[in-house]
């Protein structure tokens, strides 16, 4: 399927992901993430965008965006290019260093921005490379502490997130400290991953509810947010709305995406659970919630009609337990 051009607008907030090929460490030592950190904050310094959130992993990075003058694409054309120049010097190594492109998801600030600042943030939690939130404070390669003042990064701009907890710094901080346990506690850290329709509505049952109200929502790819922020972004930018259901290709993306099961695996005959569940959610989201043939699957999936039926049957269970991460 070919790519999108990259939605780079002014003003606009990024979620950015970047990744190791084939999930190799990019951060092999300190030097490494010291490094990233000095080019990052230059490049920020140089673009004029400013960064709510970030976070350093093994073989993967996180940064929360707020586009400022310059483009997005050049702010991370500085900090990656010369990254892995740098990071291939070092280490005696030759070719590339990141998996494709990055990702870079134009999100609805109003909505979902204190989300993404908590989701980012406890990456090193749900890794288990700290313990709780007073070693989160503590790592060094997260903006956490940053954002609480137990530490100086010279990366984050705490004040455009905690403007959101209240006019009183202190105040702020203490509400800030009380939304993070939250999260951590209720386990509400959100799938803030990538955009698109599901996780736009907040997941497959509001899209199939959505659907059977005879209600379409705007949606992209690219994008997180509403129906209304998706149409009013993409005028911005002079792209016109697709007026159309999903093709089999857009939703075979989706359902590897959640699933983690490659489309290899779900389009191949196997009665191994992974791939079963999926080939059922696939034809599930195909019929209900884009409407392709069945005729369409049965070619696809060499299966019978009646076979093509019972999968179906069996997604639209499946699909509510994805949503509620029960398998």
């Amino acid at each position: 399927m070919p790519r999108h051009a990259r939605l780079d607008i002014a003003g606009q907030l990024y979620h950015v992901i970047a990744r190791g090929i084939e999930r190799r460490k990019i951060f092999a030592e300190e030097e490494d993430y010291l490094d990233f950190l000095a080019r990052l904050k230059r490049a920020l310094d140089k673009t004029g965008c400013k960064c709510l959130a970030w976070c350093l992993m093994p073989n993967h990075f996180h940064l929360l965006i707020l586009r400022g003058k310059h483009p997005l694409a050049e702010l991370m054309r500085r900090l990656m290019t010369g990254y892995a120049v740098a990071f291939n010097i070092r280490h005696k190594r030759a070719g590339h260093l990141f998996q494709n492109r990055y990702k870079a998801v134009l999100c609805e600030a109003e909505q979902y921005l204190l989300g993404l600042v908590a989701y980012i943030h406890l990456n090193p939690l749900r890794a288990k490379l700290v313990r709780d939130l007073k070693g989160l404070e503590r790592y060094r390669w997260c903006g956490h502490g940053g954002l609480l003042g137990t530490k100086v990064d010279g990366i984050i701009a705490a004040e455009c997130v905690l403007e959101h907890f209240g006019g009183n710094i202190h105040e702020a901080l203490k509400k800030y400290g009380e939304f993070m346990l939250d999260r951590l506690k209720t386990g509400q850290a959100g799938e803030y991953s990538g955009g698109g329709l599901i996780k736009s509505m907040g997941g497959m049952k509001s899209v199939l509810t959505s659907r059977r109200a005879g209600e379409k929502e705007a949606y992209d790819e690219r994008v997180l947010g509403s129906g209304n922020f998706v149409e009013s972004v993409l005028k911005s930018a002079g792209e016109k709305i697709a007026d159309k259901n999903k093709t089999r290709e857009e939703v075979m993306e989706e359902v590897v995406g959640i699933t983690g099961i490659g489309r290899e695996e779900i389009v191949r005959p196997s009665r191994k659970s992974g791939p079963a569940r999926a080939r059922a959610i696939y034809c599930h989201l195909c019929r209900e919630t884009a409407g392709i043939r069945t005729s369409d699957l049965m070619r696809e999936l060499k299966m019978t009609q009646s076979g093509i039926a019972r999968l179906t049957a069996r997604g639209r269970d499946l699909a509510g337990k994805y949503e509620n991460k029960k398998i």
